[in-house]
């Protein structure tokens, strides 16, 4: 089913967002507006959030959750760059995995994909490689974005090689894009991206496109990315924020010590930045 949005995303052009959960309330706010917005989502986990939930628990409550909300969930591994890691991943119930092979030459990062596609489609495991580098992390920094150099960037050639080799479903790429938020005027965000670099990453190659570092991008460049070939865009840093401003708020507010009272308003606050980005990426009513 998966493969099959990506393919309507591609087609109609409009998003799938992927979202990144590591607490029960990040989780039900995503996927409650999924539900309201009858939208895709995918519930993305990175290798350190794994590593906190626990790769049983994180299917266990996704499963849980799609069950409750009838709604069709998707479960990503998101920057897996441990090959025993992503094939557990895998082995679990994970719907798609990300094998993040973006640091290593381009000659090994094509061999361990290939590796993992080879596996992950025995199992019927959706499969994103990574192309180029992004900077940053996920962290609101109240500084100028760092600064990009052009070996960074998502070489089209490459990109072209990379996919026909390894036959990945999806590519993640680089095209000025950066991990994290950062300042600049009176909100963060950054500067546009390379978008003939993209048209021409999309005239090359025939997977599905990925744009990592969604948040903190204006709103009228992730517009135009989904535009030029882009079928997912990842939100992290910003719910991160939310999650952590929101608490803290009614922590230093309140003396309200009880988490069932304290925490839905935490998800309540997730739900409508996911809400925002369902809008923006277009994939309302496409389930």
């Amino acid at each position: 089913m998966l493969y099959k949005l990506f393919k309507k995303a591609q087609k109609e052009k409009w998003a799938i967002g992927h979202f990144n959960f590591s607490t029960p309330e990040q989780l039900r706010g995503i996927a409650a507006a999924a539900k309201k917005l009858a939208s895709p989502v995918i519930l993305a986990t990175t290798q350190g959030e794994i590593e906190f939930l626990g790769l049983k628990e994180a299917v266990a409550q996704v499963r849980i959750l799609e069950q409750n909300l009838q709604l069709p969930l998707f479960l990503h591994l998101d920057h897996g760059k441990n090959i025993s890691l992503v094939k557990r991943a895998i082995d679990f119930g994970f719907d798609s995995v990300h094998f993040d092979g973006s640091s290593l030459s381009f000659k090994k990062n094509v061999k361990l994909t290939r590796e993992i596609v080879k596996y992950a489609h025995k199992r019927k495991v959706f499969v994103e490689g990574e192309l180029g580098y992004l900077r940053g992390e996920s962290r609101l920094i109240k500084k100028a974005k760092p600064q990009i150099e052009k070996g960074d960037l998502t070489k089209p050639e490459e990109a072209e090689e990379f996919v026909k080799e390894t036959r990945v479903d999806s590519l993640a790429i680089a095209i000025g894009n950066i991990h994290g938020a950062y300042f600049r005027k009176s909100k963060p965000d950054f500067e546009r991206l390379d978008f003939e670099r993209l048209k021409e990453i999309r005239k090359k190659t025939d997977t599905f496109l990925v744009l990592h570092g969604g948040s903190g991008i204006l709103s009228k460049d992730l517009k135009k990315a989904i535009k030029c070939g882009i079928q997912k865009i990842n939100v992290n840093t910003e719910l991160r924020i939310a999650w952590k401003e929101t608490l803290q708020k009614i922590l230093n507010e309140s003396e309200e010590v009880k988490p069932y009272l304290i925490l839905p308003k935490v998800t309540l606050t997730i739900e409508k930045k996911v809400a925002k980005y369902i809008k923006l990426f277009g994939s309302c009513d496409k389930l």
